[in-house]
């Protein structure tokens, strides 16, 4: 297991190829496949950043959009996140590549969107942790949902990944130094696979043309 490269959608350390970096506007990161995006906890400069983050896009391996989203935990008002969020969505829609969505407190908020501009992209919501509720809330629009370390010990997210079908999630190890592999292995078991076939059929979903 250990030469695997296994599909990761959603890190902050990426170790493979088969790994989208996370990067901000600002990141100097020229390694592999990449997404960026601005934070919404982290908007400073929001016209420089966007220009940066033009610039970051216009590169080969920037293979998506964000993490990007809605946080009202955040010190910007959740009027000014959504204004940047929806030029986020545009973006990922004229370059057609995925969206990853950072969520806070505001579900409502995100498929409120999804409704309204009717993306034909590719929304993930990242680190997802909430009820199961909440998570077919954001299926039954078109919002797919990626699973991260608290995949290990929260028997809620458990039983939700259980009965899932693979076309709903993903897999991701965010700011963690957890191996992909765990994730894999356990999910493997659920579904009746392997960690290849899944990461075969993860990285197919995430990529293929909309």
């Amino acid at each position: 297991m250990t030469n695997l490269q296994l599909f990761n959608v959603h890190t902050h350390k990426a170790l493979s190829a088969n790994e989208v970096q996370n990067c901000f506007p600002s990141s100097s990161y020229e390694g592999g496949r990449f997404s960026v995006g601005i934070h919404p906890c982290y908007i400073e400069n929001p016209q420089e950043q966007w220009q940066q983050l033009l610039q970051r896009t216009s590169l080969e391996k920037c293979v998506a959009i964000g993490e990007c989203g809605l946080d009202k935990r955040a010190s910007t008002s959740i009027t000014e996140q959504i204004s940047l969020f929806e030029k986020h969505i545009r973006l990922s829609e004229e370059l057609c590549k995925p969206l990853l969505i950072h969520c806070v407190r505001s579900y409502a908020e995100i498929i409120h969107l999804y409704k309204k501009l009717k993306p034909k992209q590719l929304w993930v919501l990242h680190g997802f942790h909430k009820n199961e509720s909440t998570a077919l809330s954001l299926l039954n629009v078109g919002i797919k949902l990626s699973f991260g370390e608290a995949l290990l010990y929260d028997q809620r997210l458990q039983l939700l990944a259980e009965q899932l079908n693979v076309s709903d999630f993903f897999l991701e190890t965010d700011e963690s130094s957890l191996s992909i592999e765990k994730l894999y292995q356990l999910v493997a078991l659920w579904k009746k696979s392997t960690p290849e076939k899944l990461s075969e059929v993860f990285q197919t979903n995430f990529f293929k043309q909309r």
